[in-house]
């Protein structure tokens, strides 16, 4: 066989072999809708939040906690925890809307921690901990699994005067992850989007 039908057939065995490996074995069909509603969160005690509307960033400091704190605490146990107290103002926006939600989005942020999925990463240099976010019933969230935080929206006034709101707690804290605890600085970003129902 010639060195160029050698390399035809190559050729075609390896555009055969390319090609199966593009075969469809589903579909993912996407829904949603685009709202107008639009809430300012206001911090409550002990919380602070700054920026606009749609783009707004909570502070949060989680203090200075020992090794030895959470050494003893074992895996999962929490230390620091932060009571966040968040104040929402949706104007006239959501109108028809019942439910707001804090959804995270991890991966864009610090990451998940590795040894305990329902963690937040931190950054920095600290080892053998994760942020831990827990809802209103003190419920630790699976950061992997997507839970949210939810608050019910209220409205008060009449006709142009008419006003949502909503109160979303929840409470944040270091986490023992499991692995040895190291010494350094621990710091994660977690970045939000408000979702409505």
């Amino acid at each position: 066989m010639s060195k160029l039908l050698k390399s035809i057939v190559s050729m075609a065995i390896a555009g055969a072999v390319s090609t199966s490996a593009l075969a469809a074995d589903g579909t993912i069909n996407f829904t949603g809708e685009i709202v107008a509603a639009s809430c300012k969160i206001d911090g409550g005690a002990g919380t602070s939040v700054g920026g606009d509307k749609g783009n707004q960033n909570i502070d949060i400091s989680l203090g200075k906690v020992s090794v030895d704190s959470l050494s003893s605490t074992g895996a999962g146990g929490i230390v620091g925890g932060k009571g966040i107290n968040l104040n929402l103002d949706c104007g006239n926006s959501a109108a028809k809307l019942k439910t707001v939600k804090l959804q995270f989005d991890p991966n864009s942020g610090s990451g998940i921690d590795s040894k305990n999925l329902s963690l937040l990463k931190v950054t920095g240099g600290a080892e053998g901990v994760g942020i831990g976010i827990y809802n209103g019933s003190n419920q630790l969230l699976n950061l992997a699994a997507n839970e949210t935080i939810d608050g019910a929206l209220s409205t008060s006034g009449e006709g142009a005067d008419v006003k949502q709101t909503a109160k979303l707690n929840l409470r944040a804290g270091y986490v023992a992850n499991g692995a040895p605890v190291k010494a350094g600085p621990a710091n994660g970003t977690l970045p939000f989007t408000l979702t409505y129902e």
